[in-house]
């Protein structure tokens, strides 16, 4: 039984099939680019600004944070240290500083 290897042109064009279905792989589409201008990860790492809402509806400003996680952090801090628990209809928002706005993204 003989073998038969691949012509040198047949291995190339086969190289270049697998070089372009590994880059098309490696470009799926981030989720969060369908409702935003920026990558999850910009969007998980990015600097923010936190408005505090108290429950008679006043807002505060409680400052910049860096990283969507630690603006969460920031505000349920402030809410324990006033004593206001999740239930007391109190909230927060994260205002991403990007492209020259204060709150470019919520």
């Amino acid at each position: 039984m003989k073998l038969e290897t691949a012509s040198p042109m047949t291995m190339k064009i086969w190289f270049f099939l697998t070089v372009i279905a590994l880059a098309l792989a490696g470009c799926a589409r981030d989720e969060c680019r369908e409702y935003s201008d920026f990558s999850c990860k910009r969007i998980q790492k990015g600097n923010y600004n936190v408005h505090f809402y108290h429950p008679d509806g006043r807002e505060e400003y409680l400052g910049q944070t860096r990283g969507l996680a630690y603006c969460g952090r920031v505000a349920h801090g402030f809410a324990a240290s006033r004593g206001l628990s999740d239930g007391n209809e109190w909230s927060y928002v994260c205002c991403m500083r990007a492209k020259g706005s204060e709150c470019y993204e919520k």
